[in-house]
C-alpha cells in the first residue's frame, strides 16, 4: 500500500510539473500572425516577414513580405502541366518566370516549399535562376500577394524583393498603425443602417449580420427580387492627426447586373454630411469563397478631418448579394495595383479570318457557343467584326474553340456596339469537364454586365479572372436576353503576366519567334529604320561597336534643345501587334520622372517621309524605375490602325530638361 501511494504521489507531482511546463509555451506559437518578430509564422510586415508556414496560413490574396531561401524552380512550357510537386531543386533548365523558396537552403521537402511568381521586370531580372544561378541557396525577402500558385500555397504578383541586402523593384511603404478596423466577427460593431428604400413586402432587412462573421446585403428574398436601397454607415473615423490614410476591405459580390451602381462606397466629413462616391472597383465573384480584397483606396484628401464611410446597396432590377468584412483604415499611402500587360495571346481576336462562314478560332465543340454568329463589315479596327444575334427567349453565347490555360491571372477585353437597339453583354469563360463538355450553371464564370451598349459608339468591356490550376476553357461572350438585342464584337484580347496557353486547337496559340513581321537588332547600323533630325545639333547614332542605336541631348557638359525621330518601315497594323525591344537610360542613378515627356513612342497611318506632316498617336512605354546602362526588356502593344502604318521613337527635350542617353536594340514586331 505504501508503494502504491508513493507511485501515485510521484505521478501526480510529474503531471503538475508537465502541466505547468506546457503553460510556459509562448502563445504566438499557437496563433498564426500573432506575437513578436520571432514568431514561427511572422506577421507579414517588412520587420517581421512571414515564414513559409506563415505565408501558407495566410493565403488571402493580400500583399505581404515573405522570407525564405531560393531552392529551385518549377518548369513551364507549352506542353507542360506543372504543379508544386514538379519542383526542380537546382538551376539547370530554369526559366525566368518563377522560383521556389523553402524553409532552409538545403530543403527538398515540398511541404516546406512554395512557388513564387516573378512578373515584375526588375524582380524577374534580379531573381530568376536562368540568369542568376548564383542565387540558389540565398536567403531572399519577397513582397507579393499570398495566394495559390501551381496548385498550392504560393506568392504571386511579386513587386519587390531584398537580396544580398539590396532592395529590388518597388519597395512599398510599411503599413502604418490601424486608424480604424472592424472585422464584423462579433456583430455589426458601431456601424448603423439607413434604409432609404426597403419595401415592406420584403419582410426582411437588406443589411444583416451573418453568423459566419460578416455583414451581408441582399434584396433577394424567398425567390423574389426587390428594388431596395440601404446604407451601412461607419462610426466617426478620426483622421485629424494622420499623415496618410488608406482604406481596404474584403468582400464577395454575386448575381449583380450593374455592380458599378449596385454596390458603391461613399465618404463624408463627419461634421457636415456631404456624401461623395469613392472610386472603388468591386468585381463580380465566381464563388462564395474566398473573399476578395479590395484595391487600396486613397483617403488622403480627407487628412486632417473626421469622416464617416458608407457601403451602399442599391438594386433596382436583379438583386445581388454582397458580403463584407475586415474593414481597415491604415496610416499609409495607397499602393497602385499591378496591371496585366502581357502580349495578346489571341491570333484572330480581330475576327479578320473567316472560313465557311465561321471566324477562325471561334467555334466551340461543346455547348459554350449557342448563338448565331455572322461576319460584319462594321469594324472597330481592320475590315471585319462578328455579329452575335441576340434573343429575348434565352441568353446567347459566342464561345471560342477550347483552349487550355496555365494557372495564372488573365485579362480579357473586347469592343462592342449594338446592331439596332441598346444591348447588354457579359465577358467570361466556361470550364470544360474531363470529357470536354460543360456542366452548366457555375461552370460559366462571368464578369459584370455591360449594359446600354448603343449602336452609335464602340464600347470597351474588360474582365479579369484567376485560374488556380491549369484549366481547359472556352472564352465566352454572353448576350443577355434582357433586352435580347444583337451586338457587334471586335478586337478581343487575352493577356496575362504569369499564365499562358498550354495546348488546344488553334484558336489562340501564341505566335512563335519566327512569326515576327519585323526584326531589327541595330547591330550593324540603323537597318530598315530612318532617323530624322528636326531640331538641335545632336541626332540618333548607330553604335556598331556595341550594337545599338542611341540618342542624347547632352554634349561637352551642356544640354541642348533637340527633337529627333527614329522611324520604322511600314508594318501591318491591320490588327494590334506586340512591339518588343531592349532599352537603357544612362548614366545610372539619375532622375527618370520626366521620361514619359522626353523619350516617347508614336504611331502614324499617314506618314509619307516627313514626320512633321503626318498625324501621330502616342503609345505608352514602361520605363525602368531607375536609370542605368543595363538593358531592360520592354513590350508594348501597337494599336490596330486597319492598314499598314509606321511607328517611331521620338526624343524631344529643352535645354532646361534633365536628360539621359536613350539606347535601343533587339527590336521585334509580332
Amino acid at each position: 500500500m505504501k508503494t502504491k501511494s508513493f507511485i501515485s504521489l510521484l505521478c501526480l507531482t510529474l503531471g503538475v510539473f508537465l502541466f505547468q511546463a506546457c503553460n510556459d509555451v509562448p502563445a504566438p506559437y499557437d496563433i498564426p500572425g500573432k506575437g513578436d518578430a520571432n514568431s514561427i509564422y511572422g506577421t507579414g510586415s517588412k520587420e517581421s516577414p512571414y515564414t513559409i508556414k506563415g505565408a501558407a496560413l495566410n493565403q488571402n490574396g493580400g500583399y505581404a513580405w515573405v522570407k525564405a531561401y531560393i531552392v529551385g524552380y518549377i518548369p513551364t512550357g507549352d506542353n507542360t502541366s506543372s504543379t508544386i510537386s514538379d519542383i526542380v531543386f537546382g538551376t539547370e533548365g530554369a526559366g525566368t518566370t518563377n522560383i521556389v523558396i523553402a524553409t532552409s537552403a538545403d530543403s527538398k521537402d515540398i511541404n516546406n516549399c512554395m512557388a513564387v511568381q516573378l512578373p515584375s521586370v526588375d524582380v524577374r531580372n534580379a531573381l530568376n535562376l536562368q540568369a542568376h544561378p548564383e542565387n540558389l541557396g540565398k536567403e531572399v525577402m519577397l513582397y507579393g500577394t499570398m495566394e495559390k500558385y501551381f496548385g498550392s500555397a504560393g506568392v504571386k504578383t511579386v513587386t519587390a524583393a531584398i537580396l544580398d541586402g539590396q532592395e529590388i523593384g518597388d519597395v512599398p511603404e510599411e503599413p502604418g498603425d490601424a486608424i480604424f478596423s472592424e472585422t464584423f466577427a462579433e456583430g455589426m460593431g458601431e456601424f448603423t443602417i439607413n434604409n432609404v428604400n426597403v419595401p415592406s413586402e420584403m419582410g426582411s432587412e437588406v443589411w444583416t449580420f451573418d453568423s459566419y462573421k460578416y455583414m451581408k446585403a441582399t434584396s433577394y428574398i424567398n425567390g423574389r427580387d426587390y428594388a431596395a436601397e440601404s446604407w451601412l454607415i461607419s462610426p466617426v473615423i478620426d483622421l485629424t492627426q494622420v499623415s496618410a490614410a488608406t482604406l481596404t476591405f474584403n468582400y464577395v459580390a454575386r448575381y449583380f447586373t450593374d455592380l458599378e451602381n449596385n454596390m458603391t462606397v461613399w465618404i463624408t466629413e463627419a461634421s457636415n454630411e456631404n456624401w461623395q462616391k469613392l472610386p472603388v472597383e468591386i468585381k463580380e465573384c465566381n464563388d462564395w469563397n474566398p473573399f476578395l480584397k479590395s484595391q487600396d483606396i486613397d483617403l488622403n484628401a480627407y487628412k486632417g478631418k473626421s469622416i464617416k464611410l458608407a457601403f451602399v446597396y442599391n438594386c433596382t432590377d436583379k438583386a445581388g448579394t454582397f458580403e463584407l468584412k475586415n474593414i481597415l483604415v491604415e496610416e499609409r499611402n495607397a499602393q497602385a495595383d499591378q496591371p496585366i500587360t502581357g502580349e495578346n495571346l489571341l491570333k484572330n481576336g480581330g475576327f479578320e479570318t473567316w472560313e465557311n462562314g465561321v471566324a477562325t478560332g471561334w467555334k466551340s465543340s461543346n455547348s459554350a457557343g449557342n448563338a448565331t454568329v455572322t461576319q460584319s463589315t462594321d469594324a472597330h479596327a481592320g475590315s471585319y467584326s462578328a455579329m452575335i444575334e441576340g434573343s429575348t427567349d434565352a441568353n446567347k453565347r459566342l464561345g471560342s474553340t477550347e483552349i487550355t490555360l496555365k494557372a495564372g491571372t488573365y485579362a480579357i477585353k473586347a469592343y462592342f456596339k449594338a446592331v439596332d437597339a441598346n444591348a447588354s453583354i457579359r465577358l467570361g469563360y466556361a470550364v470544360n469537364e474531363a470529357d470536354g463538355s460543360i456542366a452548366g450553371g457555375d461552370s460559366y464564370k462571368y464578369g459584370a454586365y455591360v449594359n446600354d451598349i448603343t449602336k452609335d459608339t464602340w464600347v470597351e468591356a474588360t474582365h479579369e479572372f484567376t485560374l488556380e490550376a491549369n484549366t481547359t476553357v472556352n472564352l465566352v461572350v454572353m448576350v443577355g436576353k434582357k433586352p435580347g438585342q444583337s451586338v457587334l464584337i471586335d478586337d478581343f484580347s487575352l493577356q496575362t503576366n504569369d499564365g499562358g496557353i498550354i495546348e488546344g486547337d488553334n484558336p489562340e496559340q501564341p505566335e512563335e519567334p519566327g512569326d515576327a513581321i519585323l526584326s531589327e537588332t541595330f547591330a550593324n547600323g540603323f537597318g530598315v529604320f530612318t532617323p530624322q533630325d528636326i531640331t538641335g545639333t545632336q541626332a540618333w547614332y548607330a553604335d556598331t561597336q556595341y550594337h545599338y542605336v542611341k540618342m542624347s541631348a547632352y554634349q561637352q557638359g551642356s544640354t541642348y534643345d533637340n527633337e529627333d525621330w527614329l522611324v520604322s518601315p511600314a508594318v501591318d497594323l491591320s490588327k494590334s501587334r506586340t512591339l518588343a525591344f531592349e532599352q537603357a537610360f544612362g548614366p545610372a542613378n539619375k532622375d527618370m520622372s520626366n521620361a514619359a515627356e522626353i523619350y516617347t513612342l508614336w504611331v502614324s497611318d499617314n506618314y509619307s517621309g516627313d514626320v512633321a506632316t503626318a498625324t501621330w498617336t502616342q503609345v505608352a512605354i514602361e520605363y525602368p524605375s531607375e536609370s542605368g546602362w543595363t538593358f531592360v526588356p520592354t513590350s508594348v502593344t501597337l494599336p490596330a490602325t486597319g492598314k499598314n502604318a509606321h511607328f517611331a521613337f521620338k526624343y524631344k527635350n529643352t535645354a532646361s530638361d534633365a536628360t539621359l542617353t536613350w539606347e535601343i536594340k533587339n527590336l521585334t514586331v509580332k
